[in-house]
Formats: structure tokens, C-alpha cells, sequence
């Protein structure tokens, strides 16, 4: 196990933006933790659903997918979502004046890690650790690392050193 205390994590769509674009504020933070989880070996998923989302801005081809172990959505992770979903949100529907139970890809993803039993997700969405990881953890649902891809790569090893 590496530093970071995961053996694999899920690249989020926020994360997969900052990779690819060189102009982002948050690239290098990106670069350098996709190179320290192949340095360190950690096995680097992402979701087939986070891979839709990136499509609407960019080819996912031009993601590095012969690093990266593609996660489909299955039977056992939609079953699971609708479980967190109705953990966190009960019946009501994510949007407002809709009568329908429409399920956000973040319950999806985090679905997937559990089911796949993976250790991390790196994200810049905070909001999305506030709504759901939060909350399926407390409840323990769900034991999964939240990094926080606005906090550097240096600064979070460095904090795991301090006495």
C-alpha cells in the first residue's frame, strides 16, 4: 500500500478535465498525482458514466485509457445506487418539481467503488463529498478516501509525514 494508505482509486470527470487541459489552474496538481499512482503502482479506475460526462467536452479517446481500467455500470452497481440514493435522499428526485427518481452519476460512481471495492477517489468536487461521501460514510455505507485534487500532491504527503 502507498502513502496516500489506497491501492486503487477512481478518477473523477473533474479530475480527467485537469489532466488533459495543460491551461487548467489545476494540471499540475492532476499530472502529478496520476504519475505518483502509476509510480506507486495504485490501480487507476475510471467510470464508463465519468467517461459520458468528459465526452461533452473533449474525445475521451485522447484520455490515457492504456493506464486506466474502464469501470461499466452494471446490475450490482445500480442496484446499489438506488440504495445510496434512498440512504441519502430518500424517495425525492435530485431535481426540484420532477417526479421522477433520477439518481445523480455521483451516487453512480461511488455505487461503483463499492461494489468494486475500490480504496480512493480524487476530485476537485467538494460539493459532491459534502452530499454523498459524507453521508454514506457517517452511515457506513460506504469506506472510501476522498482526495481532494485541490490540495497538491507534496502537501498531502508531506502532511502524512508530520509527527
Amino acid at each position: 500500500m502507498d502513502n496516500l494508505g489506497i491501492g486503487n482509486v477512481m478518477l473523477d470527470t473533474s479530475f480527467c478535465i485537469r489532466l488533459m487541459d495543460n491551461t487548467d489552474s489545476l494540471h499540475q496538481h492532476a499530472l502529478d498525482y496520476f504519475k505518483y499512482f502509476l509510480n506507486e503502482r495504485i490501480s487507476i479506475h475510471l467510470s464508463t458514466i465519468a467517461v459520458a460526462e468528459y465526452a461533452v467536452g473533449d474525445d475521451p479517446k485522447n484520455l490515457p485509457l492504456d493506464k486506466i481500467r474502464l469501470e461499466t455500470f452494471d446490475f450490482y452497481d445500480a442496484e446499489t445506487a438506488g440504495f445510496f440514493h434512498k440512504s441519502v435522499r430518500g424517495n425525492q428526485s435530485n431535481i426540484e418539481n420532477f417526479n421522477r427518481r433520477i439518481i445523480t452519476n455521483d451516487i453512480k460512481i461511488l455505487a461503483q467503488i463499492h461494489t468494486k471495492s475500490i480504496g480512493g477517489i480524487i476530485s476537485k468536487d467538494i460539493e459532491s463529498y459534502k452530499n454523498f461521501i459524507q453521508p454514506l460514510t457517517k452511515a457506513g455505507l460506504i469506506n472510501v478516501r476522498f482526495i481532494d485534487l485541490t490540495i497538491p500532491l507534496s502537501t498531502v504527503l508531506g502532511q502524512l509525514f508530520t509527527p
